[in-house]
């Protein structure tokens, strides 16, 4: 049972060659196998290569229909956010507009803002600002640190007119 787990888990590239192999031994005319020398083989160990060929061919089909259903979801998802996102974007309140807007001006798209502020706190969640960097040295008085717009905010508002209209 354990080799079976194991056989499960090979590479697509291994099981097709699995596949490939096991079913030309099956399916190939008795000259062909008489001539490889290989019809002992397969007469003794036919229903073996049998099963191979099946398990093998079906865990195959099964991968390229994950990959094929993968693909399309990834695409049909992209789409929703694309949407969403750009939704959200048209209906946001004009003290956020005030803040995107400053960093669109800025031409290295970052400023400095308070962490505990709510409003940066709800855009940061969003994924629309980001801090720049990792460590930050913070006066704890005043905290602010860097914070910069993301691309896909850039992008949205760059493509589509409402937006531009909104937030330059």
């Amino acid at each position: 049972m354990k080799d079976f787990v194991e056989f499960l888990k090979l590479p697509p590239n291994i099981l097709s060659a699995l596949s490939v192999a096991s079913g030309a031994m099956l399916l190939l005319p008795d000259e062909i196998i008489t001539k490889l020398y290989m019809m002992e083989f397969r007469d003794k160990y036919g229903f073996l290569l049998g099963i191979i060929f099946m398990v093998s061919t079906s865990i195959l089909i099964i991968l390229l229909i994950a990959k094929i259903y993968n693909y399309f979801h990834n695409k049909k998802t992209s789409k929703e956010l694309v949407k969403s996102q750009t939704k959200y974007l048209k209906n946001i309140n004009q003290e956020k507009v005030e803040i995107i807007r400053a960093f669109i001006n800025n031409p290295t798209h970052t400023l400095i803002l308070p962490i505990n502020d709510g409003l940066v706190i709800e855009l940061q969640h969003l994924q629309i600002i980001t801090p720049a960097g990792q460590n930050h040295l913070v006066d704890m008085l005043n905290p602010e640190i860097k914070f910069f717009l993301q691309p896909w905010v850039i992008s949205r508002i760059s493509n589509d007119e409402e937006l531009r209209k909104k937030f330059y």
